[in-house]
């Protein structure tokens, strides 16, 4: 997966892109604004203020967002919706890609025995993060899925 579509926002962008409404480089640009932003902004809206996009497209490009995750929901399965899940924790800064990887490999290894431990306390002791983090992941999992 490229790490442009690891995340809602950036799944945004992507479609955005795939309607032709806006370039790769404008694409980069709102995104790098969006991370260098001292509070939490929309990247519709940095697109909106920069002027790529009109409010009208923004909205299209929210519709289409919701009918191709609506498909995506029908037919993701549930080990790619951990990977996912682990995605967003990365985004966030929640855990990095080694602590990830280290995570789904245990919990793989684990289902193979015959045990089928909860992902969300193999993160909380292997990956070092709260209930509180992995909630407010699963939120975006939520919106994302």
């Amino acid at each position: 997966m490229d790490e442009m579509e690891t995340s809602g926002t950036r799944f945004f962008g992507m479609v955005a892109m795939s309607m032709g409404m806006v370039n790769r480089d404008q694409l980069q640009e709102c995104l790098a604004a969006q991370e260098e932003s001292t509070v939490p902004r929309r990247l519709g809206a940095i697109m909106r203020a920069r002027g790529y996009l009109t409010e009208r497209q923004v909205r299209e490009i929210l519709a289409a967002q919701g009918k191709t995750l609506e498909k995506v929901r029908q037919t993701v399965s549930k080990d790619e919706r951990v990977k996912l899940f682990g995605e967003i924790l990365v985004d966030r800064g929640n855990i990095d890609r080694h602590t990830l990887k280290a995570v789904i490999e245990q919990h793989e290894l684990l289902r193979r025995k015959g045990d089928n431990p909860e992902l969300t306390r193999l993160l909380v002791s292997m990956g070092g993060i709260t209930r509180a983090q992995i909630e407010e992941a699963l939120k975006v999992l939520v919106k994302e899925i």
